[in-house]
């Protein structure tokens, strides 16, 4: 099992830290225009794993041909968001950032399964399916699994027990939604407080940290493990649809089966007529952003 990185930076780091800690993976490789960022992520790295008695290799550098054979390979690299900023902001100068990513993928490693976590995700994940031209089963986004992560944990403090299905799907941004017909737990919640939380949560911690860190980096591991792993774990994620729920040619977040073969179904739940509407609002959003960007 290997497992390739594009970004050596703090959310790319600590992803591969999680993989290495809660995975049995053979090889990691980090790939970072910052060489010495890489090489010296993948030797802290090393070192971690002897800590718990795991001996994977662990490479790291600006060279893309680190990446061949990789099983998946997580994209992280990109312009940050700041304080101020959102997801669309980054749109235009990480577009450019993900077409030379997308051509050197390609070169070395065309058969990986592909994950986009850069900012704004579902855009970025468009842009490389096309550059890329794989199939949309194997490029896919890291958005929603997150904005999901931080929805059990309001509902949990709003007094929510026994979480069994909570899900963030649409854009990862601000036209998130919350689809309640899908939701099942215990309990009574503040249904649009909730939301309101959920979609500027992201903005506070950047504001009093810098960045979102850790709930990215699991929650790309639960996406890394349900591919590799074959778990075909149900998550929301941000695939090119080609007319489900009547949406097409864009990258948004639905529930979708991962497995060995990327996505392996999308699931076409009954929405009701307003989370369709907001769905597909989401959807026409993510197209106008896209033609500006020339797609």
């Amino acid at each position: 099992m290997k497992i390739g990185f594009v970004g050596a930076g703090r959310v790319g780091s600590t992803a591969a830290f999680t993989c290495i800690l809660y995975m049995d993976v053979d090889e990691v490789a980090l790939v970072d225009i910052a060489e010495d960022l890489a090489v010296g992520e993948a030797m802290d790295l090393s070192h971690a794993a002897a800590a718990v008695d795991k001996y994977p290799k662990v490479v790291g550098g600006s060279d893309y041909s680190l990446l061949k054979g990789s099983d998946v390979i997580v994209v992280s690299a990109g312009m940050a968001r700041k304080p101020g900023m959102s997801r669309l902001d980054l749109a235009t100068k990480n577009a450019g950032i993900i077409k030379d990513i997308a051509k050197k993928i390609v070169e070395s490693s065309p058969e990986s399964k592909i994950i986009v976590v850069t900012n704004p995700m579902d855009l970025m994940t468009y842009i490389m399916w096309k550059e890329t031209g794989k199939p949309r089963n194997e490029v896919f986004g890291m958005g929603n699994m997150l904005d999901s992560a931080r929805l059990k944990e309001r509902l949990h403090s709003f007094g929510a027990r026994n979480i069994r299905k909570a899900w963030i799907i649409g854009e990862h941004g601000d036209s998130m939604f919350i689809p309640w017909s899908l939701a099942d737990f215990d309990g009574e919640v503040p249904r649009e407080k909730v939301l309101e939380e959920v979609r500027f949560v992201a903005a506070e911690v950047i504001k009093r940290k810098g960045a979102t860190v850790y709930g990215p980096a699991v929650s790309i591991y639960r996406m890394v493990n349900a591919v590799v792993n074959d778990t075909k774990e149900e998550i929301p994620t941000s695939v090119v649809l080609q007319g489900e729920y009547g949406i097409s040619d864009v990258a948004v977040g639905v529930p979708a089966i991962l497995g060995r073969n990327g996505i392996e179904k999308i699931v076409e739940y009954e929405l009701t007529e307003e989370e369709l509407e907001s769905l597909k609002n989401s959807a026409n959003i993510l197209k106008e952003r896209l033609k500006e960007l020339g797609y």
